[in-house]
């Protein structure tokens, strides 16, 4: 995707605003006002674990997020509406306070997002495969309950949020138009970065188009099909080579209360430290109680080329239980088997429980 194509396409969408936003005025005369939520969730967990010989791992531990967000909209006299959203870190551990901070602007053209957040394609995709409990945000490998030992990524594994992950950008969004809807994005870094932006010493200028189509079969059949091409460029130095291609596909089928799905992502670095990713699971959706299963599988080359891959696979059974709106709690056990680059296995086994709640 060349510069050139992206910016004829974000100056059609701003172009869009424009026009839509020339009739007057607000249908009030007040500032948007911000509206509060947020999400509070805790978990605990046990594992069973292979260590290295310098390590003494606690089999018991705990996990927390919380995040609490401001979000308003108004809508002018001509139908533009606006809306503003910003989210905040309740407990940084590490992170930055402002999680995410970004406008739309939404109308018949569309949608067009300014500001830092991720791109489309993680919300085409959606949940990667149907869970009962646990979401793309607890993960048991490298968070939770097991250490990670190889270099396999953990964090938003399915979507272009492993590569660009709220940081300033600019995205528009067609309308849906017979269950398809299409988006593209650019982000000028992959780091916070505000202003000028020095190419040598970090991966830049992050394009991404993604589509999504959603219908129904026959009885009762929804499916859902979303997928999307990324590519980063290098740092702008001698041996830059920390940019990549990527691109992810994501299926899923719902008929009644039962949910199958998976997503596949496979990605190219130009350091040929290539990544391929799979995740596949199965869902009866109840009310109050939903089970599931589901299982991912992962490889990659360490060193390019190689001839010993690390691989990462594991298996979870999870339940969940609605309290009420917005309070749920669930138990999920899990297995895991991850390979480093020199062959060497490491096992684990655990279960996580906790609750969630979202206000």
């Amino acid at each position: 995707m060349s510069i050139q194509w992206f910016m004829r396409a974000l100056s059609a969408a701003l172009a869009a605003v424009c026009v839509a936003g020339a009739a007057p005025a607000l249908a009030q005369d007040q500032p948007i006002k911000l509206g509060l939520g947020g999400k509070l969730r805790h978990f605990f967990f046990v594992s069973d674990q292979d260590q290295l010989p310098t390590e003494r791992l606690n089999t018991a531990g705990m996990s927390t997020d919380a995040e609490v967000y401001f979000k308003g909209e108004t809508t002018l006299e001509n139908g533009l509406k606006i809306s503003a959203a910003i989210e905040l870190e309740a407990e940084s551990r590490n992170d930055r306070n402002a999680d995410e901070v970004y406008m739309d602007f939404r109308g018949g053209f569309g949608r067009l997002r300014i500001g830092e957040k991720e791109s489309f394609n993680a919300s085409f995709i959606g949940s990667p495969y149907p869970e009962a409990f646990l979401t793309t945000d607890e993960r048991p490998i490298g968070e939770m309950a097991i250490s990670r030992r190889n270099g396999i990524t953990v964090n938003d594994t399915f979507t272009f949020k492993r590569f660009v992950n709220d940081v300033l950008g600019v995205q528009y969004q067609t309308p849906e138009m017979g269950g398809f809807q299409a988006a593209v994005a650019y982000h000028p870094s992959t780091a916070d970065n505000e202003g000028t932006l020095d190419r040598a010493t970090r991966s830049n200028n992050a394009f991404d188009i993604s589509g999504k189509w959603q219908g129904e079969f026959g009885r009762g059949v929804k499916v859902s099909v979303a997928g999307g091409y990324v590519t980063v460029a290098n740092r702008k130095t001698a041996t830059g080579n920390d940019g990549l291609d990527a691109f992810n596909i994501g299926v899923s089928a719902t008929v009644g209360d039962f949910v199958v799905g998976g997503t596949y992502m496979d990605v190219n670095p130009n350091n040929d430290l290539d990544e391929e990713d799979y995740g596949f699971g199965v869902m009866l959706k109840g009310n109050p109680w939903s089970v599931s299963a589901d299982y991912t599988y992962a490889l990659r080359d360490a060193t390019p080329n190689a001839v010993i891959r690390e691989k990462t696979q594991q298996i979870k059974l999870q339940g969940g239980y609605k309290l009420g709106p917005g309070i749920n709690v669930g138990l999920a056990g899990f297995y895991t088997e991850q390979r480093t680059s020199v062959g060497v296995k490491f096992d684990g086994i655990g279960a996580v429980t906790g609750a969630m709640l979202a206000f």
